[in-house]
């Protein structure tokens, strides 16, 4: 069994993500959950396994939306739900320890 690099966390209050390309927007999901090195998120856009995109999560409460550069590192459909929605695994891309920080924040709100 492959061990994680990074311990997930699941959000105390629903999560949005909105997911852009070179600042076109291209959809909104859930987050499923968030670690250091990435998040797990539900949406209905399709996304390729490789494709970078822009994203930005916001949580009730928040002030400010985290935005982080991302890496879809893989997809797939989720079973006996919707069959337009999908689970896809992001990866931050060039993380910087000020995300350390935000993503705690994000955690606890």
């Amino acid at each position: 069994m492959r061990t994680r690099a990074y311990v997930r966390g699941i959000p105390r209050t629903p999560m949005t993500v909105a997911f852009e390309d070179a600042g076109e927007p291209l959809g909104y999901g859930a987050v499923a959950n968030l670690s250091e090195g990435g998040a797990c998120v539900w949406t209905a856009t399709h996304f390729d396994v490789g494709q970078h995109l822009s994203i930005r999560l916001s949580a009730a409460r928040q002030m400010q939306p985290f935005e982080a550069p991302a890496v879809v590192v893989w997809g797939a459909e989720t079973p006996n739900e919707e069959p337009r929605t999908r689970r896809y695994g992001l990866q931050w891309v060039e993380p910087t320890p000020g995300y350390q920080g935000q993503l705690r924040q994000l955690l606890t709100t």
